[in-house]
């Protein structure tokens, strides 16, 4: 299909993600008649795109409701009924109107329409003879089929973080909202969910150790996250323990940039993320894959899914992954266990129950500091294989994962959905590091290194909760979508940490650095902290998407949320004990939310959204022992849309402007006996932080076989004491991630790669030009700012598919061995190379 040229100005620049087969294509809002419909029987899924093309109707289904079926062949005036109820008779499938643009497809059961109604005995009887005389066809010719490749399928629409918590196109929701799919990480290799939100369109990736990163959207860190479209979970991003989920649990990942006032609960505007289980499908499927890579990286993962009993009303799928892998940088390492399951049964055609469980082991040898510099910040272009951590090192975590989830339909478009899961984790440990410069003359460290372990295994317990009703109705003859609900989420962490402050010797030569001259520390002269806290959120929300025309739509609503704090803080050092308790409670705090957008044409619209921000400011208090009131805010958006290729195509340019007001500063006006009453005294809500930009993106499929995911971004943000809020945020952004499959004799071949490039950030610090062993600075400590240049890597993939079942692929990534650092931090630690040049040789294999 040849692109028309106004699509030129998208993708010069503009994630995509294909991992739901979307059609969507500018509908009326009723069945207009009858369509000369030219169909050949083909798979289902196909015949479907092909029905939403010849009828521009939006069709919307998951690719997995439809692998392995195969559609009889449509030919003749037929209404969209009839054409419908004639391509998913015996597909145990079922369609409804989602709103005034969309058709869902789903599985009867999990869909909340009546199951697709009966089209009359001759007509089956020909859909039966059609789709047998198919089959027959395919098994004869399936060696001719064999060097054709899998149909690339995108997901174009999103429903967990969108305000009506309906499956809406993307180009309907006005919000930054991206999707990244699991072909796309599959082609990228993305194991956990850090690999994956590194790849992720507008996300910086900051290295905190070698088992975990943070990530920065917009300036602002990433806090929020929800499973399934659930409660926002205390964990992944914002918990004291190190590593992030294995992705063999999840399909796929929505991405919302900016302010999730509705859903988010706490949390910064920056983004967030929505992590998307895999379910059990209705037809069986059993799929492995393998990786080995450069310094030892070895992975398996083998996933079983299908009908188990009752005539497919009861489906299971379980998910095995075994991991093991060295770094580039030694000594370090990471052993990995996990199992997921998940049963789903058809209750009645109306009502679905899931139930699951998924348990995490995690064995590492860790690095935790990242590497120094010179104290005046300057490179000291240490070996990208050095690591300053311990042989002794480990760091041991569990994570147990149960979930259920009902929903209930009632009439054709109102479902209840309820969801509950109890996520609990534990960590034992013991390591150590070095926070010290580098002797700009004698190359040494100065400053003994330091022990952390764990006196007793650290727990953090969690349960969430939701409810959320949807459905539709007309009023005023205008069709009004609704959500109204409420989350609840508890989480409860005992961490105790032992310290030992430092320990002989200290490192002579930096460049000459043995782990095996620093044995085990004795652990009798540390120092014992213990902290305990529990945290109670909830929130209610209800939303309504009106669409005032057949081009108008507008969306608004509003979340009031609580949240209730506890911590207690212990110190026992030589037997002397000495304890804080800390609490915070933010009650009825209101969120509101509202956008629009307008259709330009079939292929663009535009749009824009208000958003309210909700953050706590840590329990600190003013003068006279009031609490400081939480930080508010607005995030504000203004954009174009476009999409195309029956919406398999989707692009966006947004401007947004983001004000995080009411942040704590100290109290100019307060006496110093004020000040000293109390430690969390005395502060004023008076501080803005800010961020501003522009992002501009493009995802799906570019032409038949040819993947695109790419975007760039420009930020300025500034902190509310001046300087910039993220250092870490470079003001330029671009990835890119593509692929297509090669023409002709050459078909069985897909070749792709990826780009990401960037401009200069950089990371400040107050650091002592010549401190003693135990750290302590007899002169001035001097202001610091360390530098990485802007920087491109680029990642190169072939792919090839030996047969219908068992495909290959190799991955060169930083193809030109680029030398960079990933993150930039401080002239005493928390400096991290970006990998050198690695190669992952990859097999998939799918019956």
């Amino acid at each position: 299909m040849k692109l028309r040229s106004p699509h030129a100005v998208f993708l010069s620049l503009l994630l995509a993600s294909p991992w739901m087969s979307c059609v969507m294509a500018t509908a009326a809002t009723e069945e207009p008649g009858t369509y000369n419909f030219e169909i050949g029987s083909q798979p289902l899924g196909l015949a479907l795109q092909e029905l939403a093309r010849q009828s521009s109707v939006q069709i919307i289904f998951f690719s997995q409701v439809t692998e392995g079926l195969q559609a009889p062949s449509l030919k003749g005036r037929y209404t969209l009924t009839a054409a419908l109820e004639l391509l998913l008779a015996r597909s145990r499938l079922a369609y409804r109107v989602i709103n005034p643009k969309t058709i869902e497809i789903r599985s009867r059961g999990t869909e909340d329409s009546a199951p697709a109604r009966d089209v009359g005995k001759a007509r089956d009887s020909r859909a039966n003879a059609l789709a047998a005389a198919a089959r027959t066809r395919a098994k004869t010719n399936s060696a001719q089929d064999a060097s054709s490749l899998d149909e690339i399928t995108v997901n174009g629409t999103a429903e967990g973080l969108v305000a009506t918590r309906i499956a809406t196109p993307l180009r309907e929701i006005p919000q930054t909202i991206s999707i990244i799919s699991s072909e796309q990480m599959r082609q990228q290799n993305d194991t956990d969910l850090a690999d994956a939100l590194s790849h992720a369109v507008g996300i910086t990736a900051v290295q905190s150790n070698s088992l975990s990163q943070t990530f920065i959207s917009r300036g602002f860190t990433v806090t929020t996250y929800h499973v399934d479209g659930g409660a926002a979970l205390n964990s992944f991003g914002n918990t004291p323990f190190y590593g992030t989920p294995d992705l063999g649990e999840y399909d796929h990942l929505e991405v919302l940039r900016g302010s999730d006032a509705l859903f988010g609960g706490i949390g910064n505007p920056g983004a967030t993320v929505n992590l998307i289980r895999k379910r059990p499908l209705a037809t069986s499927e059993v799929t492995f894959n393998g990786t080995a890579g450069s310094w030892n990286n070895y992975r398996a993962e083998a996933d079983a899914t299908g009908p188990i009993g009752f005539d497919g009303a009861v489906r299971a799928r379980l998910d095995l992954v075994l991991g093991d892998r060295d770094y580039f940088f030694q000594p370090a390492r990471l052993g990995r266990r996990k199992i997921f399951g998940a049963l789903e049964f058809d209750l009645t055609p109306t009502t679905l129950l899931t139930l699951g469980a998924s348990y995490q082991w995690d064995h590492a040898l860790p690095v935790i500091g990242g590497l120094p510099s010179y104290p005046d910040g300057s490179d000291a272009r240490l070996p990208r294989k050095l690591a300053l951590s311990f042989n002794w090192s480990r760091y041991d975590t569990q994570t147990r994962e149960y979930y259920a989830q009902f929903q209930q339909t009632m009439s054709s478009v109102w479902k209840l959905k309820l969801n509950a899961t109890s996520l609990d984790s534990a960590a034992e440990y013991n390591y150590g590091g070095f926070d010290s410069p580098i002797n700009p003359i004698s190359k040494a460290l100065p400053i003994v290194p330091y022990s952390l372990f764990s006196p007793g295994a650290n727990i953090q317990d969690q349960f969430v909760f939701d409810g959320t009703l949807t459905g539709s109705f007309e009023l005023l003859k205008h069709r009004f979508d609704v959500a109204v609900g409420g989350d609840y989420q508890h989480f409860k962490g005992d961490i105790p940490l032992g310290v030992i402050s430092g320990f002989e010797p200290a490192v002579s030569n930096v460049f000459q650095y043995t782990p095996a001259a620093y044995p085990r520390p004795p652990t009798s002269t540390a120092a014992i902290f213990r902290s305990q806290g529990t945290t109670n959120q909830r929130g209610e929300f209800a939303s309504a998407r009106v669409y005032l025309t057949d081009e108008l739509s507008l969306v608004g609503g509003a979340r009031v949320g609580s949240n209730r704090l506890s911590n207690s803080v212990s110190l026992n050092f030589a037997g002397l004990v000495s304890s804080t308790t800390l609490g915070e409670n933010d009650p009825n705090k209101v969120t509101p939310f509202a956008g629009a957008t307008y259709d330009l044409s079939p292929h663009y619209s535009l749009y824009a959204s208000y958003a309210d921000v909700y953050v706590s400011n840590g329990g600190v208090t003013q003068v006279g022992g009031a609490v400081v009131p939480p930080i508010d805010g607005i995030d504000r958006e203004v954009g174009i849309k476009g999409t195309w290729r029956n919406s398999t195509l989707n692009g966006l340019l947004v401007l947004y402007d983001i004000e995080q007001r009411g942040i704590a500063l100290p109290d100019p006006n307060a006496t110093r006996a004020e000040a000293q009453s109390f430690s969390m005294c005395c502060n004023v809500p008076a501080g803005i932080n800010r961020s501003k930009g522009v992002d501009v993106e493009i995802s799906g499929v570019l032409m038949p076989g040819w993947l695109i995911s790419a975007g760039y971004t420009f930020n300025y943000n500034h902190y509310v004491l001046g300087g910039d809020l993220s250092s870490e945020t470079p003001r330029h952004l671009f990835k890119l991630w593509s692929s297509t499959q090669l023409p002709g004799d050459l078909r069985r071949w897909t070749v792709g790669g990826g780009l990401r490039a960037q401009s200069r950030n950089y990371g400040d610090a107050l650091v002592c030009p010549s401190p003693d062993s135990s750290g302590a600075c007899f002169m001035p400590e001097q202001d610091i700012r360390s530098y990485q240049g802007s920087f491109a890597v680029v990642d190169l993939r072939a792919g090839y598919e030996i047969d219908p079942h068992w495909r290959a692929a190799l991955n060169v990534n930083n193809v030109f061995d680029r030398v960079y650092y990933q993150t930039i931090g401080s002239p005493i630690a928390g400096n991290w190379y970006g990998a050198p040049r690695e190669f992952v040789l990859r097999i998939d294999a799918k019956y």
